[in-house]
């Protein structure tokens, strides 16, 4: 009995600190089914009269979220693959070469966990180097995963046993054959665990996209909220569902693979 106390204690505590992410969430979709009048009530509340399709057809038609997600797609994919080559390639260089100066570059890099970026600052440099809308985007939201990145490469490297670099340049394999043709398959845990984490915080990034890609043409999906906070002002109908289909790419991929989410972040803690 003393033992099965404290897990029926810690299960109930799981449960109530549960509705801080349920409850929000429910109130998010109710009211994005809801009518203008209902929705700006701001209840939980089911809603009287179901509109099912008419706010998310009327919120997709009016808030250019078609191109939102064509220019989400565009950021998220180049900034996710950017970070893959030079996150792993880092990774190889600074955990293989074990040297002073590879770990003063490694502990630099780690630096980057704790330090914010500096977005006023980093505007204006990339202002005056011309490097503006997508590619500034996609450069400032590559530097903020970096160390991040880095960090889970450089971890997953150390369960790869040298002798396999070794043999390969014994039997004549150059540098880049070496990395692309047999290293870098093995790193396909870690990858993944990569893969979704940047991509459900540059999909979801608001600070940075806001300063590079201020115009309704540019805009991502998450940045199209605005065009209800302008016209449609009091719609919340409408900004209520403009949330929903933001969230809901995030949401699929998260539950689909978020068992690579460990299986990758555990993978290099033990030594091969």
């Amino acid at each position: 009995m003393s033992r099965k106390r404290p897990r029926w204690a810690a299960e109930a505590a799981g449960l109530l600190l549960s509705l801080l992410v349920v409850v929000p969430l429910y109130f998010i979709v109710v009211n994005s089914f809801k009518d203008k009048a209902s929705a700006a009530a701001m209840s939980l509340a089911l809603p009287r009269k179901w509109f099912l399709l008419s706010n998310y057809a009327e919120m997709i038609d009016a808030g250019g979220v078609l191109t939102g997600l064509r220019n989400s797609a565009i950021v998220t994919f180049a900034t996710v693959a950017l970070l893959i080559v030079l996150c792993s390639m880092t990774a190889f260089t600074l955990q293989r070469k074990n040297t002073r100066m590879s770990g003063l570059l490694y502990l630099l890099i780690l630096l980057g966990l704790m330090i914010p970026l500096q977005i006023i600052p980093a505007y204006f440099i990339t202002y005056y180097l011309h490097v503006k809308t997508y590619l500034a985007a996609v450069v400032m939201l590559a530097v903020t995963n970096f160390s991040f990145g880095t960090f889970l490469y450089t971890g997953f490297y150390k369960s790869i046993p040298r002798e396999i670099d070794e043999s390969a340049i014994v039997d004549g394999v150059g540098p880049y054959r070496l990395f692309f043709g047999i290293i870098f398959p093995l790193l396909r845990p870690v990858t993944v665990t990569l893969v979704i984490i940047s991509f459900m915080g540059v999909w979801n990034d608001f600070g940075i996209t806001i300063y590079f890609l201020n115009s309704p043409r540019n805009y991502t999906v998450t940045l199209t909220i605005f065009n209800f906070l302008g016209t449609y002002s009091s719609d919340w109908n409408l900004i209520f569902a403009n949330v929903v289909l933001v969230s809901a790419p995030v949401v699929i991929v998260y539950l689909l693979l978020q068992r690579y989410i460990i299986d990758g972040m555990t993978a290099g803690s033990v030594k091969g």
